[in-house]
């Protein structure tokens, strides 16, 4: 299931790197770089984990924010429809 994650990273990511992060929004905070964005499932979080060791960045944190739920992951009460 698709969720939003932070990923913090040691090094400043250069923005002819962020397509290989799929539209993840890139910040350069003091010496790191925050990535943040919707990652779809574990195997694409593998992925950047994979790309980022690829650059020789060291892996500060991981964070997932909160997971996308759409209309049809919400139970029938949820979705405005009454229990009968």
């Amino acid at each position: 299931m698709a969720a939003t994650y932070r990923i913090v990273v040691r090094g400043e990511i250069d923005d002819r790197f962020a397509f290989l992060f799929n539209g993840m929004r890139m910040e350069r905070v003091e010496g790191t770089t925050v990535l943040t964005g919707t990652v779809v499932d574990q195997a694409q979080l593998h992925g950047y984990i994979d790309r980022l060791a690829e650059l020789g960045l060291d892996l500060i944190r991981i964070e997932q924010l909160g997971e996308l739920v759409g209309l049809a992951g919400l139970r029938p009460k949820e979705r405005g429809k009454s229990d009968r």
